[in-house]
């Protein structure tokens, strides 16, 4: 399978320089491909929960490929309810540089990217997609939107890419602040941005709609909460890609049935699950699942596994507003990527108790200035609150910055050092 990965890949690459368009079609047939085997043939191991998520997350990288023009290009974070009632499908930046370096065709666009004046430094997930929307792979948006939440290359990347596909583009933009005004500010936007939708489509949103989506988005955020709790006392094997599939289901897809039917399968495959046991680890940022040396040491297996992921649990609050714009605003304000990284990290502490972490890893991608800014803080922290704690440092998706084998040396040296606090017995 890897072969066949790697050869497709190297395919795209190509025929993209030749005829972009028919390399796109081609793309969209490959995952389409993958949609199937993930439905029909998942790995044995696999929890119902996690492939559901996965099914989902492909299929909404499929939808932009093939209807175009039903996709609105977005930032992880945007709130995508209003897309969903209005029938559009949200166009994720980031889950195609994920995607494409999964399949292994990001090389081209990561050269193209830096030739076209991208420094090396600028995220990689960005870099891929801008360098495949430039050489053609990427179809053009009916219009784009994002937030400012969490990342420095949003601003940069989204008007850079509604200039080159001279679409309109709406920048929903989240006070640094955690506040009742922070959130009524959000909220106005919010407002301002269904009526962008309304105005590029010709179409009115349906208010009871939105309220009905966002009650799922809410229903949701707190089944994943009992989930995580649920989870503390369970063993659930799984891989590194699991996480990232789950991340986007709690973000560009949240509000959606199919992500509260994955939410509620969550607590099934909890509630079924074994007794707990080996060395359990909380995850903070991306995870480099292009690192096989890696995978090797997480993915299904009983005796080290990744319990949580701070990608899926920031957003998870409380409790929300009824009003659905407010919630919505809620879920950004208050996401712990927003503010000072002291957030995330209390945020971080709190979930590594919820779910009986021993130990947490703070994965540094290289680009991200709010993950590498916090590494040390996040270290002397976690540690003060019990908690040891491996900084990795590493790409999400660029296999040219290398280091695999230095990263499973590093993380196996950390599980076993785990193991040996739990008197070996892991």
């Amino acid at each position: 399978m890897k072969d066949i990965v790697t050869s497709f890949g190297a395919w795209i690459q190509a025929l993209c320089e030749k005829d972009p368009e028919k390399a796109r079609k081609w793309l969209a047939t490959g995952y389409r491909a993958k949609d199937l085997q993930l439905k029909l043939f998942p790995h044995k191991l696999t929890a119902r929960s996690a492939q559901m998520a996965a099914v989902q997350t492909m299929e909404s990288m499929i939808a932009p490929l093939a209807h175009p023009e039903k996709a609105a290009m977005v930032s992880l974070f945007l709130p995508c309810e209003p897309l969903q009632v209005l029938g559009l499908a949200p166009y994720s930046c980031e889950g195609f540089g994920c995607f494409l370096s999964g399949t292994q065709a990001e090389g081209t666009f990561l050269r193209y990217a830096e030739s076209e004046g991208l420094p090396e430094t600028f995220c990689s997930y960005h870099k891929i997609f801008i360098g495949a929307a430039e050489k053609g792979l990427m179809p053009k948006p009916r219009f784009i939107l994002n937030t400012t939440l969490a990342c420095d290359a949003n601003m940069l990347t989204f008007r850079r890419l509604a200039q080159f596909f001279d679409v309109p583009h709406f920048t929903l933009d989240i006070p640094y602040h955690t506040d009742q005004s922070a959130v009524d500010h959000v909220a106005r936007q919010l407002k301002d941005m269904v009526a962008f939708l309304e105005q590029q489509t010709g179409q009115k949103l349906s208010q009871s709609a939105l309220e009905e989506a966002v009650a799922r988005s809410n229903r949701s955020l707190a089944n994943y909460d009992r989930y995580l709790t649920l989870k503390a006392d369970k063993c659930i094997p799984c891989e590194m890609t699991g996480e990232m599939f789950a991340a986007f289901a709690l973000h560009n897809l949240l509000g959606t049935p199919e992500t509260e039917a994955f939410t509620l399968q969550c607590l099934k495959d909890a509630e079924g699950a074994a007794p707990a046991e080996g060395v359990r680890l909380l995850w903070h940022h991306t995870t480099p699942f292009w690192v096989a040396p890696l995978r090797q040491v997480t993915d299904f297996n009983r005796k080290v596994q990744v319990v949580a992921c701070d990608m899926c649990f920031e957003g998870i609050q409380p409790s929300f507003s009824d009003d659905p714009y407010q919630a919505m605003a809620q879920r950004v304000v208050y996401s712990a990527f927003n503010g000072p990284v002291a957030r995330r990290i209390e945020k971080g502490v709190q979930t590594a108790r919820q779910v009986k972490a021993d130990g947490a890893v703070w994965f540094c991608h290289w680009g991200c200035k709010h993950t590498l800014g916090g590494a040390q803080l996040a270290k002397e922290t976690f540690e003060a609150a019990g908690i040891p704690t491996l900084v990795l440092d590493g790409d999400g998706c660029d296999r040219s910055h290398g280091g695999e084998g230095q990263l499973a040396t590093r993380m196996e040296a950390f599980v076993e050092m785990l193991k040996q606090g739990k008197g070996g017995q892991a």
